[in-house]
């Protein structure tokens, strides 16, 4: 008797690249000196949210620079700063629709800073993003996983696929803090603007259940409580650790995490604290690699069987390598000198670049140190200072190709610091791992035959009503167009109050038309 096995896969349904040239402006913070000099920027992306709509991927991200300069100051000491470029753009994903699940990636392909015309401390960002989407949907299948005893096989292939175990569960998740202003920001009177990003940092499995650790990284822009009413900015970071139900989960598996951010809102209270809420959601998906030997591609008598081509993405190969930082620095300015080192651990790990040659995966990164120590002020305050280690490593994956997909992931294995003077050496051990799939598409069979197909008729178009939109902090007609699947000149047809196409205002109502009309 044919062997049957029942399988759940996230099968893809098309994927695609596109390039995108993001421009923006980024400002010296408020505390820091005049820019003489950049001596170097590392650029990364991060996702806030992705929309689907028919045949189309419409991704909003935000670039985020590290900057180091020498200050234009008779010290000639050196400063780092960051900023953060908002951005929309799309990939073309034939067979793309609302509501399927999707996978993205982006990588800076080049990024340069032009002292702005106007404003000395204003920069102009210009970036060339490589942005991949990919699109999936469940589906559930029987295949036959063995030859019929009174059949035969012409073709066989050994089929690994990633089947989904229970169903994507997701959960709405509460973050709350209350913090102090900074010593060095000015007391807020005013809150202009909240943006939040959410950041996976750890992601286990136990039994039913996957256990998320992650950062909310906020930025505030304010008016200060002072005469002058000057705007400010602040960052603060919110750690959080909660868990979503997967039945059937078990430690050993595979699992993915999505998490997007819903609201985030930070009001002052006594001052010159804050208090922030953000609601996250949180997207889980567990699944069981399985390995299916000899499966039959091609039957001699096919009567009763379907085929049907199965597209998943399959492992090329797994392979891990460590890497070990080693550097003295000195405490950076305005920093007091030290006394005694208290503690110290990678604070995050960046990884800014992936690409893979033929049999290896090329990978660059920076890894974030925390130093903690004890000043040597007369108060013997404690202090800390972060420092910036760029590392850089291969690992070898035997039939990796340039066209496949890696994804990377690389883990803190052992911090050490030494006090050496008043200057600390750093000694950092990274564990790099690496693997690489490519999308298959082998041809399997089910049980059953295909249907008769049924004559298809045309369906009557019924035009939808205009649905109203507020317009959001950074919101374009283009990109509202293109998230809702419709064209900046049909809203503008139909929103006549609008003169300048080029200027909304934020909570201006609009009306959006629906697709179905277009």
């Amino acid at each position: 008797m044919a062997g049957i096995q029942r399988l759940k896969v996230y099968a893809v349904q098309g994927e695609n690249r596109a390039q995108a040239v993001v421009r923006g402006q980024i400002e010296v913070p408020y505390a820091k000196p005049d820019v003489d000099k950049i001596l170097s920027k590392d650029a990364t992306t991060h996702v806030r949210n992705v929309s689907i709509v028919p045949n189309k991927v419409i991704v909003e991200g935000t670039l985020t620079l590290q900057v180091m300069y020498v200050a234009f100051k008779p010290d000639q000491s050196v400063h780092s700063m960051h900023g953060d470029v908002r951005f929309t753009t799309f990939v073309d994903v034939p067979g793309a629709q609302p509501g399927m699940d999707y996978y993205v990636d982006i990588a800076v392909e080049d990024v340069s800073l032009t002292p702005s015309r106007t404003d000395p401390r204003k920069f102009d960002v210009a970036a060339v993003l490589s942005v991949f989407a990919k699109i999936t949907e469940v589906d559930e299948m029987e295949v036959l996983t063995t030859t019929p005893e009174d059949n035969e096989a012409l073709e066989t292939e050994d089929i690994t696929v990633e089947h989904l175990v229970g169903e994507k569960a997701t959960k709405q998740v509460i973050v709350s803090e209350e913090f102090d202003v900074p010593e060095e920001k000015p007391d807020p009177e005013k809150i202009l603007d909240t943006k939040a990003e959410v950041v996976i940092t750890d992601k286990r499995l136990v039994a039913n259940k996957v256990i998320i650790d992650g950062e909310v990284r906020l930025q505030v822009m304010y008016v200060a409580l002072k005469p002058e009413q000057t705007v400010h900015d602040l960052h603060h970071i919110i750690r959080f650790s909660d868990f979503v139900e997967v039945p059937n989960a078990q430690p050993g598996m595979n699992v993915q995490v999505r998490a997007i951010v819903e609201s985030a809102e930070v009001q002052p209270v006594i001052d010159p604290a804050l208090v922030a809420d953000v609601i996250i959601k949180l997207t889980a998906f567990v699944t069981e690699t399985r390995t299916l030997f000899d499966v039959p591609t091609q039957l001699k008598d096919e009567e009763g069987y379907t085929k049907r081509k199965l597209k998943v993405d399959r492992e090329i190969g797994i392979a891990e390598s460590q890497v070990v930082l080693r550097e003295t620095t000195e405490v950076p300015p305005p920093k007091p000198d030290l006394v005694k080192v208290l503690d110290a651990r990678v604070d995050k790990i960046e990884v800014t670049d992936e690409r893979i040659l033929k049999g290896k995966v090329l990978i660059r990164g920076i890894a974030h140190v925390e130093v903690i120590y004890v000043s040597d002020k007369p108060s013997q305050a404690v202090h800390a200072f972060h420092k910036a280690l760029n590392f850089r490593t291969f690992v070898e994956i035997p039939g990796a190709m340039p066209d496949m997909d890696v994804n990377v992931r690389v883990d803190a294995e052992y911090v050490n610091v030494e006090q050496v003077g008043i200057d600390v050496h750093i000694e950092v051990v990274l564990k790099v791992r690496a693997t690489v799939t490519e999308m298959a598409q082998p041809t399997v069979y089910v049980p059953g035959v295909t249907p008769t197909a049924k004559p298809t008729t045309t369906p009557t178009v019924t035009p939808c009503p205009p649905t109203s939109y507020t317009v959001q902090p950074g919101d374009t007609l283009g990109a509202i167009a293109a998230a809702r699947g419709t064209t900046v000149q049909m809203i503008l047809a139909i929103n006549p109050q609008i003169t300048d196409p080029d200027v909304i205002d934020v909570g201006q109502v609009i009306m959006i038309p629906c697709p179905a009309m277009g």
